[in-house]
């Protein structure tokens, strides 16, 4: 970053240098401006709100002096990004300035406010590791969507394809209101409202969601092209999507962050959530004073539902899609957070896709090894979904791995009598096939067994009362080879099998091959 502000200087400077009569441009009053508005977060020197400026005001107020020409300065790189088209935000140029012009940078000025923080947003800081009591909550891996998809579906929400037309519509320029907030002139206003076919109230609502999404950027008096207009027009991969996501915040019209709150939480969570729980995760500051907290999350997500950042499964509850996802990654990862996203399922061998299945999402994991088995040719799917999971301490693998391939419709007989022998998967394989049972004390049929005892085990259950007849006429057999497999659980299943956990022939046969203990 430090290079990134060093260029950003020079770069000024040059521009400086062809200005007549020359702006005042301060290098050592510049560095510390963009150095200041680098330590309060923002991602890149370019980057710049209203905001910003009352932050670094603040700091600047503590300064027994301050330079003459750190405001001039301010004001001079304020024009350097507006003229070169190097302002990032959305924020509007002449606010900005107006911001920077009229900020109280006396030293000993007003005190800073209190931190206005919602409440409701403490344990999102939190989560993120920048609250007062937060360490950084690791951030799941994303299974992105189809780039094709994401862009399809932002072209579908209509707020964004309306606030499209708006931007094609002003060409190659128009000029601006002279004074109030930034919008078209009256005039131009009847014109596009008529034009689109939009009511007149609703052109400017669309003209912020355009400059949001880069689709149109304006000056201090006019409105022009945006720096992603031509990707939009040329159906650039992708930026259909980047569009949407830039604007989202803007399309809800919703004040506060609520949204926001709400999409974070479903986006690390994965799982589908109802609005009461929501509130639970946040509390009731989550809503304005005297409003019902549920019947206001409720409302924000039916808005996010309408623009597609979120979608209802049944049950009142609601769960972030593939766009909101695509939100999500692009905020965070322009506040400097580390977003790992998984490769598309037609690259994931095997062994990735079972270790997402087991630590990823819920909204990526739901169904996602029956997605990857219908990506590629169905024999080596499942020769490498049983070789990805014949680690002996793999049973749940091996449990998920078998209830995927029973649901498959094809005949996997042949391929899996290539496993049947397998001292491992031997017994999954042979359930898999189905036909005859096995010899119930064979090797390959035990370590099924065990593998289920464990996945009980681990989620505290008993044996299963049922094999107490199953086993009790080869008790001998069977108990010889719980042990004699080296299953990991062995030594804990022939322990309760002593104590009588599945009858009397059982626990003798146990007692009988288990060592007596030593007596010191």
């Amino acid at each position: 970053m430090t290079e990134r502000i060093y260029s950003a200087v020079h770069a000024c400077l040059d521009w400086a240098g062809t200005i007549e009569p020359r702006p005042v441009l301060n290098t050592d009053s510049l560095l510390f401006l963009l150095a200041a508005h680098l330590d309060a977060g923002a991602p890149d020197p370019g980057d710049w709100s209203t905001a910003d400026v009352h932050d670094i005001a603040r700091t600047v107020r503590v300064w027994d002096r301050v330079p003459d020409s750190l405001r001039d300065t301010w004001l001079t790189w304020c024009d350097f990004l507006v003229d070169q088209d190097r302002l990032l935000s959305a924020e509007s140029p002449r606010r900005l300035r107006a911001a920077i012009a009229t900020v109280d940078l006396a030293p000993g000025g007003p005190p800073p406010p209190e931190d206005r923080t919602d409440s409701a947003a403490l344990p999102l800081l939190d989560r993120l590791g920048v609250g007062a009591d937060g360490a950084p909550e690791a951030l799941p891996t994303v299974v992105p969507a189809d780039p094709a998809d994401l862009d399809a579906a932002a072209r579908r929400c209509r707020p964004l394809s309306d606030a499209a037309r708006l931007a094609v519509w002003t060409g190659g320029g128009r000029p601006l209101c002279s004074e109030g907030d930034d919008a078209l002139t009256p005039d131009d206003t009847a014109r596009a409202a008529a034009d689109l076919g939009v009511a007149p109230a609703r052109v400017a609502a669309l003209f912020a969601v355009a400059r949001d999404a880069g689709l149109l950027r304006t000056t201090y008096t006019r409105v022009l092209p945006g720096r992603a207009a031509r990707a939009w027009r040329d159906g650039v991969p992708g930026a259909a999507a980047d569009a949407w996501a830039d604007a989202l915040l803007a399309m809800t019209d919703l004040r506060g962050v609520t949204a926001f709150l709400l999409l974070t939480d479903l986006f690390v969570h994965g799982d589908a959530r109802t609005p009461a729980q929501l509130v639970t995760v946040y509390g009731p500051g989550i809503a304005l004073r005297g409003e019902d907290p549920v019947e206001h999350v409720r409302q924000v997500l039916e808005t996010l539902e309408d623009l597609g950042a979120v979608r209802r499964v049944g049950g009142g509850r609601f769960r972030v899609t593939g766009l909101g996802d695509h939100f999500m990654v692009r905020q965070l990862r322009q506040t400097g957070a580390d977003i790992a996203l998984a490769r598309p399922l037609s690259g994931m061998d095997a062994e990735e896709v079972l270790a997402l299945a087991e630590r990823g999402r819920p909204v990526d994991t739901e169904r996602l090894l029956e997605r990857w088995v219908a990506a590629r040719d169905t024999e080596s799917a499942v020769c490498g979904l049983l070789e990805a999971c014949d680690a002996p301490g793999s049973w749940r693998l091996r449990e998920r791995v078998a209830r995927v391939l029973a649901s498959l419709e094809e005949d996997l007989a042949p391929v899996l009598d290539l496993y049947v022998h397998h001292p491992v998967l031997g017994g999954w394989a042979r359930r898999l096939r189905g036909g005859a049972a096995g010899t119930p004390t064979s090797h390959q049929e035990v370590w099924a067994v065990l593998d289920d005892y464990a996945i009980l085990l681990e989620g505290g259950g008993l044996l299963p009362g049922r094999d107490r007849d199953r086993y009790a006429g080869c008790a001998e057999g069977f108990v010889r080879t719980v042990r004699l497999t080296g299953h990991p659980a062995s030594d804990t299943v022939l322990d309760l099998l002593a104590e009588g956990a599945l009858g009397a022939p059982l626990a003798e046969a146990a007692r009988r091959l288990r060592p007596a203990p030593v007596t010191p």
